[in-house]
């Protein structure tokens, strides 16, 4: 599809043998809508056709690490290949881009972070994991893929995502019902793959709200129809959240970032349980 290539279909044009034959049976090429939904979730600005892309970057990166393509993957990394910025230079780039420059002052999560590992460290992390170099140097492709990945999707990504939530409540508390910034959170989280109907994709999905999914899938705790109870209830936070950006209830959309951040965290907490128990099971199963 043309929106995950990133072109235009002004950039496609139309085929000859279509320009040829007017009652050809190929189908007129149809841009991408301005604004899509992510299982349920609607947004109310572009962010998400511009931001939900990053999920096949990260995808991308680490299957050109498993493929032995180390320059071409932090290429990706550092320069974007879906991902795109929009005309009002709102967002990222690149994922690099993302990892570098956090701008929120009340985001404690990432100043935290980098206060106990220092300010680089997941730019360092990621960069090393790709090129095998420092303590990476004799770890296996597909070793290093996992590292990079999970540093994108587990740090990164949930780092910036309450980032863009905390600036959508600044611009809130403003006066400014503008919800870039919190849409930009909700696609951070949940990726383009995981599509538009509610409950996400049985057998897509890359970022945050796939581990969910995939630890109720293996634990046996998904609910009636199919969905990790825990997403279940960060949407619900995400929708509320933005409805009350809207409304300027800023303090409520606040509330409603702090239920979102206990959640993430709960995933957190349900995976390195999950997978601390595998390897009590089979301490070499890598």
């Amino acid at each position: 599809e043309i929106e995950e290539l990133g072109v235009t279909c002004n950039q496609v044009g139309v085929p000859l043998f279509a320009k040829d034959n007017p009652n050809s049976s190929i189908s007129d090429c149809v841009d991408p809508p301005d604004k899509i939904n992510l299982v349920g979730y609607t947004p109310t600005s572009d962010a998400m056709l511009q931001s939900a892309l990053v999920d096949l970057d990260v995808r991308t990166i680490g299957t050109l690490i498993e493929m032995e393509a180390f320059q071409t993957a932090f290429d990706v990394y550092s320069m974007g290949r879906f991902t795109r910025d929009d005309d009002n230079d709102y967002g990222y780039v690149s994922v690099k881009d993302t990892a570098i420059d956090y701008t929120n002052v009340d985001n404690m999560i990432a100043q935290d972070f980098a206060n106990q590992f220092g300010k680089n460290f997941v730019d360092d992390t990621i960069t090393a994991s790709i090129m095998g170099t420092d303590d990476y140097s004799d770890m296996s492709p597909r070793a290093r893929r996992v590292i990079a990945e999970a540093t994108m999707v587990l740090i990164l990504l949930h780092q910036y995502a309450i980032d863009a939530m905390l600036t959508g409540i600044d611009y809130c508390n403003k006066g400014d019902q503008d919800t870039y910034w919190w849409d930009d959170a909700v696609a951070s989280l949940i990726g383009w793959a995981e599509g538009t109907d509610a409950g996400g994709s049985t057998s897509n999905g890359y970022l945050f709200y796939n581990i969910a999914q995939y630890l109720c899938r293996v634990s046996g705790t998904c609910n009636i129809a199919g969905d990790s109870e825990v997403n279940r209830q960060m949407m619900v936070a995400l929708t509320e959240g933005k409805n009350d950006l809207l409304a300027l209830k800023c303090d409520s959309a606040e509330t409603y970032m702090k239920d979102v951040e206990v959640l993430l965290d709960t995933i957190l907490v349900d995976l390195v349980a999950y997978y601390a128990e595998q390897l009590d099971d089979d301490p070499s199963d890598e």
